[in-house]
């Protein structure tokens, strides 16, 4: 029979390419330096050639060397998907899944969804991580988290991808802010009224894409890192800014005198889930998805404030 390299020893190469050291890559599975530097070399044996230079506290890796840690790492992420996918069809929807999710949705959705997933999947364990989009989508490459929700569109051909609902904008703006009252054409707002987020938060783009908004001058230069402090401009009169349904929904216009104008039908954004292609649990993530899907779209109804 071919002696042939183990998943562990496999995986221990991968541990040494990520931290360039054996004494953290060691660390970092749990064993002893000498134990990982064993293991190592046992698999240069077993393949026939160095994977690592090795000079006194340095390391480098050959180039053959190189692509064996890419095609272990595929190796290691289809074991994976074999074990997932048996997991999957013995007990559906159990234990935990990992969610990211951006911001501009978490900041709305997060603790809602925690109680609906509660009530509807009583064996599994629901794990949110809040990061930006393309923080996410490099966590769910490398296996960090099993999905991701995001404001579509986006660039998410690596992955399987979802539209689960769409999230309509609208315009807000204080009931006294009176340049704002009646515009249907949003190019014709005062010049530096309109407030928006960063620029690395996706809505600000989608904001202005699903709005027509292409006149840069009515664009105020400054840049919110917070909903907060973008309300906060817009509540004392300086100019006007778009929010999804989907924060309105969740009551941050509340106490306030502001007034939200939907824009026209084809102003929104899509919500989005997207999975690894390689993932065994596709069935679970369509179970996941077809409940979730009914949750966002209540979440973004324009008729939900009358139903809660």
């Amino acid at each position: 029979m071919t002696n042939l390299p183990s998943i562990k020893q496999l995986q221990y190469l991968l541990a040494v390419h990520q931290h360039q050291h054996f004494g953290r890559a060691a660390s970092a599975c749990f064993i002893g330096q000498s134990t990982l530097s064993s293991a190592i070399q046992n698999l240069e044996e077993t393949l026939g050639c160095q994977l690592i230079e090795r000079e006194n506290r340095s390391l480098m890796f050959t180039s053959i060397g190189e692509e064996v840690v890419e095609r272990s790492r595929k190796i290691i992420n289809d074991t994976i998907s074999l074990k997932e996918l048996t997991k999957s069809f013995l007990t559906p929807l159990s234990g935990k899944l990992t969610v990211g999710v951006i911001p501009t949705i978490a900041s709305f959705i997060a603790a809602p969804l925690y109680h609906f997933c509660k009530q509807t999947f009583c064996d599994l364990e629901l794990v949110l991580v809040e990061d930006t989009s393309d923080k996410l989508l490099d966590k769910l490459e490398h296996g960090h988290i099993d999905l991701a929700l995001l404001a579509l569109p986006y660039q998410t051909e690596k992955f399987h991808t979802q539209i689960l609902a769409k999230d309509h904008f609208s315009l807000v703006h204080h009931k006294d802010y009176t340049q704002a009252k009646g515009v249907e054409d949003f190019n014709l707002l005062p010049d530096a009224s309109v407030f928006l987020l960063e620029r690395e938060h996706c809505m600000t783009g989608h904001a202005l894409s699903a709005c027509h908004l292409n006149r840069s001058s009515c664009i105020n230069p400054f840049e919110a890192a917070s909903l907060h402090t973008l309300l906060s401009m817009v509540e004392h009169q300086l100019g006007v800014t778009f929010l999804p349904q989907m924060a309105i929904n969740a009551g941050i216009l509340e106490n306030k005198d502001m007034v939200a104008t939907p824009s026209p039908s084809d102003a929104y954004r899509d919500i989005g889930i997207l999975w690894r292609k390689t993932t065994g649990r596709i069935r679970d993530f369509r179970l996941f998805s077809q409940q979730l899907e009914v949750f966002l779209k209540r979440q973004c109804s324009l008729d939900y404030l009358e139903l809660k």
